[in-house]
Protein backbone atom coordinates (compact mmCIF):
# COMPACT_ATOMS: atom_id res chain seq x y z
CA UNK A 1 0.00 0.00 0.00
CA UNK A 2 1.01 3.64 -0.83
CA UNK A 3 2.29 5.24 2.32
CA UNK A 4 0.68 8.17 1.69
CA UNK A 5 -2.72 5.49 2.45
CA UNK A 6 -1.48 4.84 5.79
CA UNK A 7 -1.74 8.62 6.71
CA UNK A 8 -5.33 9.10 5.56
CA UNK A 9 -5.86 5.20 7.27
CA UNK A 10 -4.47 7.02 10.23
CA UNK A 11 -6.22 10.50 10.13
CA UNK A 12 -10.04 8.60 9.37
CA UNK A 13 -9.32 6.14 12.61
CA UNK A 14 -8.18 8.93 14.93
CA UNK A 15 -11.62 11.09 13.57
CA UNK A 16 -14.06 8.96 12.42
CA UNK A 17 -17.27 8.89 15.09
CA UNK A 18 -17.31 4.96 14.27
CA UNK A 19 -13.54 4.15 15.55
CA UNK A 20 -14.17 7.01 18.17
CA UNK A 21 -17.12 4.88 19.47
CA UNK A 22 -16.05 1.23 19.21
CA UNK A 23 -13.31 2.72 21.66
CA UNK A 24 -15.51 3.94 23.99
CA UNK A 25 -17.30 1.03 23.50
CA UNK A 26 -14.08 -1.16 24.23
CA UNK A 27 -12.72 0.41 27.07
CA UNK A 28 -14.56 -1.34 30.24
CA UNK A 29 -13.76 -4.66 28.55
CA UNK A 30 -10.00 -3.75 28.51
CA UNK A 31 -10.17 -2.91 31.92
CA UNK A 32 -11.95 -5.71 33.23
CA UNK A 33 -9.84 -7.63 30.81
CA UNK A 34 -6.55 -6.19 32.90
CA UNK A 35 -8.18 -6.59 36.07
CA UNK A 36 -9.77 -10.24 35.77
CA UNK A 37 -6.32 -11.80 35.42
CA UNK A 38 -4.90 -12.40 39.25
CA UNK A 39 -1.39 -12.75 37.08
CA UNK A 40 -1.94 -9.65 34.95
CA UNK A 41 -2.92 -7.70 38.15
CA UNK A 42 0.06 -8.63 40.34
CA UNK A 43 2.25 -8.05 37.37
CA UNK A 44 4.33 -4.85 37.37
CA UNK A 45 3.69 -4.90 33.25
CA UNK A 46 1.11 -7.10 31.85
CA UNK A 47 1.88 -8.19 28.52
CA UNK A 48 -0.95 -7.33 25.73
CA UNK A 49 -1.11 -8.37 22.28
CA UNK A 50 -3.12 -6.65 19.40
CA UNK A 51 -3.33 -9.12 16.24
CA UNK A 52 -4.00 -7.08 13.07
CA UNK A 53 -2.98 -3.88 15.00
CA UNK A 54 -3.16 -2.14 11.27
CA UNK A 55 -2.29 1.80 11.97
CA UNK A 56 -2.17 1.30 15.64
CA UNK A 57 -5.28 3.27 16.44
CA UNK A 58 -6.34 1.07 19.25
CA UNK A 59 -2.51 0.61 20.76
CA UNK A 60 -2.30 4.45 20.52
CA UNK A 61 -5.63 4.82 22.33
CA UNK A 62 -5.36 1.87 25.08
CA UNK A 63 -1.43 2.57 25.74
CA UNK A 64 -1.93 6.33 26.87
CA UNK A 65 -5.40 4.96 28.82
CA UNK A 66 -3.05 1.84 30.95
CA UNK A 67 0.54 2.88 30.47
CA UNK A 68 1.28 -0.10 33.25
CA UNK A 69 0.64 -2.40 30.99
CA UNK A 70 3.24 -3.20 28.19
CA UNK A 71 1.27 -3.21 24.39
CA UNK A 72 2.28 -5.11 21.24
CA UNK A 73 0.88 -4.80 18.15
CA UNK A 74 1.22 -7.68 15.20
CA UNK A 75 0.78 -7.56 11.69
CA UNK A 76 1.50 -8.72 8.43
CA UNK A 77 1.71 -5.96 6.45
CA UNK A 78 5.00 -4.47 6.74
CA UNK A 79 4.13 -0.66 5.64
CA UNK A 80 1.93 -0.73 8.62
CA UNK A 81 4.43 -2.26 10.75
CA UNK A 82 6.72 0.99 9.81
CA UNK A 83 3.87 3.57 10.31
CA UNK A 84 2.93 2.26 13.41
CA UNK A 85 6.29 1.53 15.06
CA UNK A 86 7.44 5.68 13.56
CA UNK A 87 4.30 6.73 15.45
CA UNK A 88 4.34 4.62 18.80
CA UNK A 89 7.44 6.99 20.38
CA UNK A 90 7.88 4.26 22.59
CA UNK A 91 4.54 3.65 23.73
CA UNK A 92 4.23 0.34 22.54
CA UNK A 93 5.88 -1.67 19.83
CA UNK A 94 4.79 -3.59 16.59
CA UNK A 95 5.92 -6.72 14.99
CA UNK A 96 5.53 -8.33 11.55
CA UNK A 97 3.80 -11.38 11.47
CA UNK A 98 1.14 -14.10 10.90
CA UNK A 99 -2.10 -14.35 13.32
CA UNK A 100 -2.12 -18.32 12.53
CA UNK A 101 1.64 -18.49 13.91
CA UNK A 102 1.72 -16.18 16.50
CA UNK A 103 5.71 -15.45 17.36
CA UNK A 104 5.39 -15.71 21.10
CA UNK A 105 5.63 -18.52 23.60
CA UNK A 106 2.74 -20.68 24.68
CA UNK A 107 1.19 -19.19 27.71
CA UNK A 108 3.13 -16.29 27.92
CA UNK A 109 0.45 -13.68 26.82
CA UNK A 110 -1.45 -11.27 29.48
CA UNK A 111 -3.89 -10.13 27.19
CA UNK A 112 -5.15 -10.30 23.88
CA UNK A 113 -7.03 -8.22 21.63
CA UNK A 114 -8.80 -9.29 18.01
CA UNK A 115 -10.78 -6.47 16.97
CA UNK A 116 -12.32 -6.68 13.63
CA UNK A 117 -9.66 -8.90 12.09
CA UNK A 118 -11.00 -12.63 12.90
CA UNK A 119 -12.90 -12.25 9.88
CA UNK A 120 -10.33 -11.40 7.16
CA UNK A 121 -9.10 -14.52 8.08
CA UNK A 122 -9.91 -17.99 5.63
CA UNK A 123 -9.64 -20.17 8.98
CA UNK A 124 -11.02 -18.22 11.50
CA UNK A 125 -10.93 -21.57 14.17
CA UNK A 126 -6.75 -21.60 13.85
CA UNK A 127 -6.82 -17.72 14.87
CA UNK A 128 -8.90 -18.32 17.89
CA UNK A 129 -6.62 -21.66 18.80
CA UNK A 130 -3.13 -19.46 18.30
CA UNK A 131 -4.75 -16.72 20.80
CA UNK A 132 -5.83 -19.40 23.18
CA UNK A 133 -2.40 -21.08 22.69
CA UNK A 134 0.01 -17.99 23.51
CA UNK A 135 -2.13 -16.52 26.30
CA UNK A 136 -1.84 -18.02 30.12
CA UNK A 137 -4.00 -19.80 31.66
CA UNK A 138 -7.05 -17.31 33.36
CA UNK A 139 -6.20 -14.56 30.91
CA UNK A 140 -8.78 -12.54 28.58
CA UNK A 141 -8.77 -12.29 25.19
CA UNK A 142 -11.20 -9.25 24.19
CA UNK A 143 -12.27 -8.99 20.53
CA UNK A 144 -14.50 -7.30 17.50
CA UNK A 145 -16.48 -8.84 14.85
CA UNK A 146 -19.22 -7.79 12.19
CA UNK A 147 -22.44 -9.10 13.00
CA UNK A 148 -25.32 -10.54 10.92
CA UNK A 149 -24.49 -12.03 7.60
CA UNK A 150 -27.57 -10.40 6.59
CA UNK A 151 -25.62 -7.24 7.01
CA UNK A 152 -23.41 -8.05 4.12
CA UNK A 153 -22.92 -5.59 1.57
CA UNK A 154 -20.09 -4.12 -0.45
CA UNK A 155 -18.45 -2.01 2.59
CA UNK A 156 -17.65 -5.82 3.72
CA UNK A 157 -15.95 -7.16 -0.01
CA UNK A 158 -14.62 -3.66 -0.22
CA UNK A 159 -12.77 -4.72 3.17
CA UNK A 160 -12.16 -8.26 2.46
CA UNK A 161 -13.98 -9.81 4.85
CA UNK A 162 -14.56 -13.19 4.65
CA UNK A 163 -18.03 -13.58 6.90
CA UNK A 164 -20.43 -11.73 9.88
CA UNK A 165 -21.19 -13.57 12.69
CA UNK A 166 -24.60 -14.40 14.36
CA UNK A 167 -23.64 -14.20 18.13
CA UNK A 168 -24.10 -18.15 18.65
CA UNK A 169 -21.18 -18.80 15.48
CA UNK A 170 -19.04 -16.63 17.73
CA UNK A 171 -19.87 -18.26 20.92
CA UNK A 172 -19.24 -21.64 18.99
CA UNK A 173 -15.97 -20.47 17.62
CA UNK A 174 -14.65 -18.82 20.65
CA UNK A 175 -15.54 -22.41 23.20
CA UNK A 176 -14.48 -24.21 20.76
CA UNK A 177 -11.19 -22.77 20.96
CA UNK A 178 -10.90 -23.04 24.66
CA UNK A 179 -12.21 -20.30 26.29
CA UNK A 180 -15.28 -19.16 28.58
CA UNK A 181 -17.54 -16.58 27.31
CA UNK A 182 -17.51 -13.76 30.03
CA UNK A 183 -19.53 -11.10 28.29
CA UNK A 184 -21.23 -10.19 24.98
CA UNK A 185 -22.35 -6.99 23.89
CA UNK A 186 -23.71 -5.62 20.77
CA UNK A 187 -21.99 -2.61 19.50
CA UNK A 188 -23.27 0.11 17.40
CA UNK A 189 -27.15 -1.39 18.28
CA UNK A 190 -28.97 2.07 18.08
CA UNK A 191 -28.09 2.32 14.11
CA UNK A 192 -29.11 -1.39 13.55
CA UNK A 193 -32.35 -0.38 11.83
CA UNK A 194 -31.41 2.19 9.33
CA UNK A 195 -28.28 0.24 8.49
CA UNK A 196 -29.82 -2.39 7.50
CA UNK A 197 -32.30 -0.35 5.63
CA UNK A 198 -29.96 1.82 3.79
CA UNK A 199 -27.63 -1.72 2.88
CA UNK A 200 -30.76 -3.20 1.81
CA UNK A 201 -31.45 0.01 -0.29
CA UNK A 202 -28.19 0.56 -2.20
CA UNK A 203 -28.19 -3.18 -3.00
CA UNK A 204 -31.83 -2.92 -4.39
CA UNK A 205 -31.06 -0.07 -6.61
CA UNK A 206 -27.75 -0.92 -7.74
CA UNK A 207 -29.63 -4.19 -8.68
CA UNK A 208 -32.38 -2.36 -10.85
CA UNK A 209 -29.31 -0.62 -12.50
CA UNK A 210 -27.83 -3.66 -13.36
CA UNK A 211 -24.59 -1.91 -11.77
CA UNK A 212 -22.85 -3.36 -8.81
CA UNK A 213 -22.25 -1.45 -5.15
CA UNK A 214 -19.09 -0.38 -4.27
CA UNK A 215 -17.04 1.49 -1.67
CA UNK A 216 -17.04 1.68 2.19
CA UNK A 217 -19.19 3.10 5.19
CA UNK A 218 -16.43 4.82 6.27
CA UNK A 219 -16.72 8.58 4.78
CA UNK A 220 -16.36 11.88 5.97
CA UNK A 221 -19.36 13.70 7.57
CA UNK A 222 -19.78 17.06 8.38
CA UNK A 223 -18.85 17.94 11.78
CA UNK A 224 -22.57 18.45 13.11
CA UNK A 225 -23.49 15.18 11.87
CA UNK A 226 -19.94 13.32 13.02
CA UNK A 227 -20.82 14.82 16.57
CA UNK A 228 -24.09 13.67 16.56
CA UNK A 229 -23.07 10.37 15.49
CA UNK A 230 -20.19 10.20 18.25
CA UNK A 231 -22.87 11.22 20.67
CA UNK A 232 -24.88 8.48 19.77
CA UNK A 233 -22.06 6.34 21.13
CA UNK A 234 -22.23 7.69 25.10
CA UNK A 235 -25.61 7.09 25.06
CA UNK A 236 -24.80 3.37 23.92
CA UNK A 237 -22.32 3.18 26.52
CA UNK A 238 -24.60 4.02 29.27
CA UNK A 239 -27.34 1.67 27.95
CA UNK A 240 -25.06 -1.30 27.90
CA UNK A 241 -24.90 -0.46 31.84
CA UNK A 242 -28.03 -1.31 32.51
CA UNK A 243 -29.28 -3.58 30.18
CA UNK A 244 -27.76 -6.85 29.17
CA UNK A 245 -28.09 -5.57 24.75
CA UNK A 246 -26.67 -8.45 22.65
CA UNK A 247 -27.34 -6.87 19.37
CA UNK A 248 -26.08 -4.62 17.17
CA UNK A 249 -23.95 -4.06 13.78
CA UNK A 250 -20.97 -5.51 15.22
CA UNK A 251 -20.35 -8.22 18.56
CA UNK A 252 -17.88 -7.42 21.25
CA UNK A 253 -17.08 -10.28 23.98
CA UNK A 254 -14.51 -10.96 26.37
CA UNK A 255 -13.54 -14.45 26.44
CA UNK A 256 -11.07 -16.58 29.42
CA UNK A 257 -8.92 -18.80 28.84
CA UNK A 258 -9.51 -22.00 30.59
CA UNK A 259 -7.12 -22.66 33.15
CA UNK A 260 -5.07 -25.08 33.10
Amino acid sequence: MDPAAYVEMDAIEARHWWFRGKRRLLAPLIERMLQANPQAAASESPLVLEIGCGTAGNLDHFADLHPGATFIGLDFDREAVRFSSEKSAGRFCVLQGDGTALPFPTDSIDGALALDIIEHFDDDAAIALELARVLKPGSDLVLSVPAWPSLWSPHDEFLHHKRRYTPAALRKLIEGAGFEIQETRGFNFLLLPPIWLIRRLKKTSADARHEEATGTDFFNLPRPIEAALAGLFVIEAALVRLFPIRSGVSIMMRAKKKPQ
